[in-house]
């Protein structure tokens, strides 16, 4: 059982929304990268990133790891951020 409806739409839109803004500040895999290590709990330090990306990879992190998103709804929040 996951968040309802209405709010795991908001917090989709937010992730496109920080998807884009993650394009629009760097090319480069190093956002991405530190988002990913965050989210899966990798050993040692997330890859450094400048501030203004930190601020955006915090906001990330924090949309992909709402509690009470069930499996599915956890799922999708990844591969809107990450791609398939």
């Amino acid at each position: 059982m996951g968040i309802d409806e209405e709010k795991f739409e908001s917090l989709l839109d937010q992730v496109r929304g920080l998807h884009r803004l993650a394009d629009e500040l760097t090319r480069s895999p190093g956002l991405r990268e530190n988002v990913r290590a965050r989210v899966d709990g990798w050993s040692g330090e997330a890859p450094p990133i400048p501030m203004e990306q930190r601020k955006v990879a915090d906001e990330v992190v924090t949309a992909l790891t709402t509690p009470r998103l069930s499996a599915s709804q956890s799922r999708m929040l990844r591969r809107t951020f990450f791609g398939r």
